[in-house]
């Protein structure tokens, strides 16, 4: 029953999503994406309203789950309204700063553990647990980590179905521990919002025909960082640290950003640039591979295809590893050196070749 409820929200969020896009030239010019910016690797402009199909998705969950997971998945949805707006409001008029943006999203991060009880209470690390042993510090610090993984799914918004991609692994992964624990409920969720986020997937990628959009970014991120917290919190028995390793990928990608911006270049670490793996990936790889099969235009799609590697290596682990707190460690370590690994082979090959380097529109 909960996969047919997945299926309807998705089948409901593709067809906002076709909606946006058959009536671009009604809301063009508010909605779509066409100022130029460094960490852009588009050619068109596109509607970047995307999110506003996850709530097609996102009520047909809330109407027809049982009645545990719709209640909870209806205080997530309700929580995530801050986080949702505030990514609206920037994608509609593009004057929304990084900083109220990020504020947004904590605040839908406190929202929520006042709403349903759940923080993160527990990281097996002696000295943290501890502290968050006092309520108002295991809220603020969920919260802050909420906002945190919320802008982390944006970091990686950056080629045709990266970030939804990513979200929908995660989501999956975590549906099959929530499976494994019996909570059922939480499993629903995962699954429903999979399938609402899904919808809106399948007319991003390949062609990019619409974008995620703040919205959509910060909502999706929300939604996985929330089960991150729930997933531990509802079942005792996983580690307090697989959340972690789910989200690895993106909490890697923001980790190197803000080292190298902020150490490295010695710039706000918020400003945005070309230097992202899936960036140099699409200058790189993807390149050449798409001319190598002679489909120039695949190559932002491609660039999706091989960054998936990592959430899913991320999502297997996890499955793995749910019960473990050693093995949640050395998964997650496995995905860290993987990713940096990747990122120095990458980054060196496009040093090797920056003269043959070319810049998107």
């Amino acid at each position: 029953m909960t996969a047919v409820i997945a299926i309807a929200a998705c089948i409901a969020s593709a067809a906002v999503a076709i909606c946006l896009v058959l009536t671009r030239n009604l809301h063009g010019r508010f909605t779509l994406d066409n100022q130029p910016g460094v960490q852009k690797l588009h050619e068109r402009p596109t509607p970047r309203i995307g999110g506003l199909a996850l709530i097609a998705g996102a009520l047909v969950g809330v109407i027809f789950l049982e009645p545990e997971a719709a209640a909870l998945w209806g205080l997530i949805c309700l929580t995530a309204v801050p986080a949702f707006v505030s990514g609206l409001i920037e994608d509609i008029t593009k004057k929304v700063g990084v900083k109220t943006r990020l504020f947004a999203t904590i605040i839908s991060g406190l929202l929520f553990c006042i709403f349903t009880g759940y923080a993160v209470r527990e990281t097996s690390i002696p000295g943290v647990d501890t502290l968050l042993g006092f309520a108002p510090v295991a809220v603020l610090f969920t919260a802050f980590a909420i906002g945190g993984i919320a802008n982390a799914i944006n970091i990686i918004d950056g080629v045709n179905g990266l970030a939804s991609g990513a979200a929908i692994i995660i989501l999956l992964g975590f549906a099959v521990v929530a499976g494994n624990a019996g909570d059922g409920a939480l499993q629903g969720i995962c699954l429903v919002a999979a399938g609402s986020i899904l919808g809106f997937f399948l007319l991003n990628y390949p062609m990019g025909l619409i974008f995620f959009g703040d919205a959509g970014a910060y909502t999706a991120g929300f939604v996985v960082a929330v089960v991150a917290v729930l997933l531990p919190a509802r079942n005792p028995e996983l580690s307090p640290l697989i959340g972690l390793l789910g989200l690895s990928y993106p909490v890697m990608e923001t980790m190197v950003s803000i080292h190298r911006r902020l150490v490295r270049e010695g710039t706000n670490p918020g400003q945005p640039d070309r230097l992202h793996l899936h960036s140099l990936v699409y200058r790189s790889f993807a390149r050449r591979a798409a001319q190598a099969i002679g489909l120039p235009a695949m190559r932002n799609p491609m660039t999706s295809t091989v960054m998936w590697f990592f959430p899913f290596l991320s999502a297997l682990l996890c499955t793995i590893a749910a019960e473990s707190t050693p093995a949640v460690l050395v998964a997650t370590a496995i995905v860290v050196v993987s990713y940096l690994l990747a990122y120095r082979r990458v980054a060196l090959l496009r040093s090797l070749r920056r003269k043959d380097d070319e810049v998107p529109a």
